[in-house]
């Protein structure tokens, strides 16, 4: 019995019963079990329980810190239902409907020879278990309406069954429902209420006689939907709906043949997601395909050979297109079109692929650097700890994307140049490895070209993220490969077969550089010396073990009091042995000073480019180095509302920014696994046309790259109502049974480890303030409980808890990620994570396998991105258990319908908002990045008040902005450029400015928060205000708490 069987029969024992079929048990039914259950008509819910309903039906509470509002009347639910579609084939068809509960009675006292007297002992309570079976003529009751049918006769006293059919479309709509209609003697008694629930309910309908299951009508349908829809339509047409729960679940076992036998209902409705599998179609299992994968085989093959392999990869590729475009006789009518589409974007990623490979062996340099890059990223591999496989192989979609973008990284006159490329893939399949490598292919190639010169230094590469978590793992991730490439560089790794440029030895090192907020690191030298003695939050050691050898690091001011600086305590380290010290970057003036080759950083970091002159360095600019080639931009999903928009208001500066002395704009990548309408996103945010890779085919199962792997322990999610409960006691009660339920005896030691510690998500941070006093206290009576009904099992001690959210300083996430890799029998182990969507990207622990989703996310891409932060590795398969919350509607609905969407999460993404040009984002921002661009790009604007001199280019590079603001959203352009005129008037107005920025005092700009604090003053001064930072979107409040009474008289 696998570990996650053993955990949810446990669970259910738990929370609906029964632990036998006859079983007497000594506490109260409701008090045991919490769902399942169906109570006497207008049975209220206690007060003291009711803790939700403010949020019921009103979005604008959904995670903010509101109280509660009781409501007067909350009943706990006395019916359940399904509601399907029928098609009958004559008059004679008929339904089964069966049912099934259980009752429970008072059977007597427990014994006890302390008890005083009868009233003070517990009282038993005996299981009655209850079926009914009813056959159903639909021609009798189709025009019936609704009408009860009694199941007294049937075994089931005070419960019926009501029944409704209509027709549509030559289906019969049906909709059946269990009531209980016990009205109990003593309404109040909470005895009486007691023995008339019915617990453990279960309903089923199949089909007896001609008739037979359909299922619901596909929802996109027509050709007015856009292209996403009718990709979805295409791909998904397999997943079938074929009933909806109310109250409960509903569930089906679908038959091969797209048929169904029945329809029940479920109150732990189970759906098994399975898993993407990386390695491609079995036409890339052919020895020739498999070869190229290899990194090391890469760098150091022949030329005769590694063109050979790369054209047979290719050629998989290719042959799997063609076994696809075989099968678009198989597509429905209404998709056909759209699936000649899928194929012909397929047969374009097939071409950049071969002109990627032949542009490898028609110039030596990119071939060269090719090589390199596998070599570094072969080496940095190397240094994980049993890595398996042992040696870097790269999957399938890896090397594909690596070649499909080669051309238009290594040309910047490719046609493909203003594409940007994203590359789509499930959470935790190797997105990040695929655009390392093109990151280190690009960095070798521009050290080769410029042949030793200046130019080939400076920032190379941008890569941004939108959440510190994120970019501290990838930080760490990313100084592996710097390091790789720099003993590459240095001559002290092997370069493969490539040829090692003289000049390479005397090259300005390859670097990395973190550019974050100053909550996460210092702006300065002496205030990142301060931190480190102070051991401070916002310390500049970002990075806890050398890349190399994963010992201990060594952060310090430099001897010349100017820098910050990184060593390995290890003698015996390479790097440790090759450099001074590790070529990383974390303190502002250190970027700024050293250019580094990769800079990661936070999307709203850009913000600066307005407010600090020596910004412009990291695009070269006052230097020698040539402008960045490359722009990454990770989860793309994640830009989107209040601070997409920003981010693209900025990106006009940006672009700009890294527009190269031949007038060509920087290639962007992309990288997301849950996004819809992808390309208006970066049409707003980049203005460039898109790309997804891999094109889909024509299933959601197979796109030539990843094949979903039915064979492989999928990640399996389970959903809980908290219909008649509130959410706390159905949270805690869920939380109890699984943390006690991983220490069950059947659970082999060695897969244990992966269920030990619970993950409990949480929407917002006010409902996870509210759950750390339950983990300490409900979770661990409930425990204890749980314990006691098992005999001889050991209580399990779950105290050891982190908080993994906004609120925990950047200093504390890596230990506490470290803590999390801790095994369970480690005495330092961590038992409980309460988690926020900080977690939902780049959280990545592979022995975690448990979660606990405390409501349903806002929107399902953060559903898919933080559930799948457990289960990732194939050995530790993960099980996720939703609360949906009933008091919500949204909730409810998917609670009910749980199994269809489940089976195609992705179908139902959302599409992201971006509007950078809407006129509430101009007035906020569409003078900073024109500021941004007049400060960078004319020479003699380092002070405002030069305006009246570059009068001419100042109005070249307004017109650039509205240019750009014509591509992306036209009507807005007219407004956009009276703004900017309007803005530079006012600019020529002020000839006597010295400085750009100045909270309080004469200058062309102040901060937001600023002007804010002064009032009209600011207005009066026209001082602009200015976001510091895009983090500020959106307006919010700081409260205070002041300890004491208030002075007398005022308040009360």
């Amino acid at each position: 019995m696998e570990a996650r069987d053993i955990l949810l029969a446990r669970m259910k024992t738990d929370l609906i019963g029964p632990g036998e079929d006859n079983e007497t048990i000594s506490d109260r039914p409701t008090d045991r079990y919490l769902t399942g259950i169906l109570f006497p008509p207008r049975t209220e819910v206690s007060p003291d329980e009711d803790d939700e309903s403010a949020e019921a039906d009103n979005p604008e509470f959904a995670g903010t810190s509101l109280d509660s509002i009781k409501t007067a009347s909350t009943f706990r639910p006395s019916s359940a239902g399904l509601s399907f579609a029928i098609r009958p084939m004559s008059s004679r068809a008929s339904l089964k409907i069966s049912v099934r509960a259980a009752r429970y009675r008072i059977a007597g006292t427990e014994p006890d020879e302390e008890a005083a007297t009868q009233k003070s002992r517990s009282k038993l309570w005996q299981r009655f278990p209850l079926n009914a079976d009813v056959e159903l003529v639909l021609s009798d009751w189709e025009a019936a309406g609704v009408k009860p049918v009694s199941l007294a006769e049937s075994g089931i006293a005070d419960a019926s069954l009501h029944i409704r059919i209509a027709r549509w479309a030559g289906v019969l709509l049906v909709t059946v429902a269990l009531t209980n209609d016990a009205r109990p003697a003593k309404a109040r008694s909470r005895q009486a209420s007691e023995e008339a629930a019915l617990f453990q309910v279960e309903l089923a309908v199949s089909c007896l006689e001609d008739c037979h299951f359909v299922p619901k009508p596909d929802r996109s349908g027509n050709s007015d939907v856009d292209d996403d829809a009718k990709a979805s339509a295409l791909l998904y047409r397999d997943v079938r709906q074929w009933a909806v729960g109310h109250t409960c679940s509903a569930v089906w076992d679908e038959l091969e043949g797209a048929s169904i036998k029945e329809v029940s209902s479920s109150w732990l409705p189970e759906t098994t997601v399975h898993v993407v599998s990386a390695a491609g179609d079995v036409e890339f299992k052919d020895a020739a395909a498999r070869a190229p994968l290899g990194a090391t085989w890469l760098a150091t093959e022949d030329d005769e050979k590694l063109s050979a392999g790369l054209n047979a990869f290719v050629d998989a590729y290719s042959q799997w297109i063609k076994k696809t475009e075989s099968e678009l006789g198989t597509v429905p009518a209404e998709s056909a079109e759209q699936g000649k589409t899928h194929i012909r974007r397929c047969r374009e990623a097939e071409q950049r692929m071969r002109r990627g490979v032949a542009l490898l062996f028609d110039d030596a340099e990119v071939l060269d650097a090719f090589r390199m890059a596998n070599a570094a990223m072969a080496l940095q591999y190397s240094w994980r700890q049993n890595p398996e496989p042992p040696e870097l192989s790269w999957r399938p979609f890896q090397l594909g994307f690596a070649l499909l973008c080669l051309e238009s990284i290594a040309d910047d006159g490719s046609p493909d140049r203003e594409t940007m490329d994203l590359l789509w893939f499930p959470t935790g399949g190797g997105k990040t490895e695929a655009y390392l490598l093109l990151t280190a292919f690009t960095t070798f190639l521009r050290r080769i070209r410029a042949k030793g010169n200046p130019s080939g230094a400076g920032v190379t590469v941008f890569m941004r993220y939108t959440l510190r978590l994120l970019t501290i793992q990838q930080f760490e991730r990313a100084a592996a490969l710097i390091c790789a490439c720099e003993l590459v560089r240095m001559g002290h790794a092997p370069a493969g077969a490539a040829l090692l440029p003289a000049h390479f030895k005397s090259d300005v090192p390859i670097s990395l550089g973190l550019w974050v907020g100053e909550g996460a690191t210092p702006n300065s030298v002496s205030d990142a010396e301060e931190a480190l003695e102070l051991n401070s939050d916002n310390s500049p050691a970002q990075l806890k073990a050398c890349p190399c050898c994963s010992k201990d690091l060594s952060w310090a001011i430099s001897a010349d009091k100017t820098q910050i600086e990184v060593r390995c305590v290890s003698a015996a380290c390479l790097v440790a042995k090759s450099m001074a010290h590790l070529p990383v970057w974390t303190v502002d003036d250190d970027v700024y000073r050293a250019q580094p080759t990769l800079l990661i950083g936070t999307v709203d970091k850009f913000a600066q480019l307005v407010r600090k002159q020596v910004s412009g360095r990291l695009f070269g600019i006052g230097t020698e180095a040539d402008t960045p080639a490359l722009v990454i931009q990770d989860e793309l999903h994640l830009i989107s509302g209040p601070l997409g928009s920003l981010a693209g208001l900025y990106e006009a500066a940006v672009d700009e920014l890294c527009r190269n002395s031949s007038g060509h704009r920087a290639k962007i990548l992309g990288s997301t696994a849950t996004i819809r309408r992808a390309e208006d996103q970066i049409l707003a945010l980049f203005d460039r046309q898109s790309f997804q890779f891999p094109p889909p085919g024509l299933s959601h199962t197979n796109s030539g790259f990843a094949v979903e792997d039915r064979e492989a322990p999928g990640r399996r999610y389970i959903g809980v109502t908290t219909v008649g409960r509130s959410a706390k006691f159905v949270q805690q009660a869920v939380a109890a049974s699984l943390l006690q339920s991983a220490g069950d005896s059947n659970i082999p030691d060695t897969v244990r480890d992966g269920y030990w510690t619970l993950v409990n998500y949480f929407n917002s941070l006010r409902e996870l303030g509210g759950a750390l006093s339950l983990m300490r206290d409900d979770v661990e009576r409930s425990i204890s409980d749980y314990t006691s009904r098992r005999p001889g099992e050991i209580q399990r001690e779950a105290g050891t808890q982190i908080e993994l959210t906004s609120r925990v300083s950047s200093s504390d996430i890596p230990k506490y990620l470290k803590d999390l890799e801790r095994h369970w029998q480690d005495p330092e182990h961590i038992d409980i994570v309460l988690a926020s969507n900080m977690i939902s990207v780049g959280m990545d622990v592979s022995r975690l396998g448990l979660m606990v989703v405390n409501g349903q996310p806002k929107t399902i891409a953060e559903y898919i991105q933080a559930t799948s932060r457990v289960g990732r590795s194939r050995s530790i398969p993960g099980l996720v258990v939703t609360l949906f919350n009933a008091a919500k509607s949204r909730d409810r609905s998917r609670y009910e319908t749980f199994s269809t969407w489940h089976r195609s999460l992705y179908r139902d993404v959302e599409a992201t908002s971006v509007t950078p040009f809407a006129p509430r984002a101009r007035d906020r921002a569409l003078h900073a990045p024109y500021v941004a661009l007049v400060r960078h790009l004319i020479p003699g604007m380092e002070n405002p008040s030069q305006i009246e001199h570059h009068q001419a280019e100042a109005e070249s590079l307004l017109q650039r902005i509205v240019d750009r603001v014509q591509r992306i959203d036209q009507p807005e352009a007219g407004p956009a450029r009276d703004q900017l005129d309007k803005f530079l008037d006012e600019w020529f107005d002020r000839d006597n400015l010295k400085d750009y920025w100045q909270d309080y005092g004469d200058a062309l700009l102040t901060s937001a928060e600023a002007a804010a604090e002064r009032g009209n003053r600011a207005r009066f001064a026209n001082q602009r205000p200015t976001p510091n930072s895009l983090r500020s979107v959106e307006a919010s409040t700081m409260f205070v708490l002041l300890e004491g009474a208030p002075p007398e008289g005022n308040g009360r």
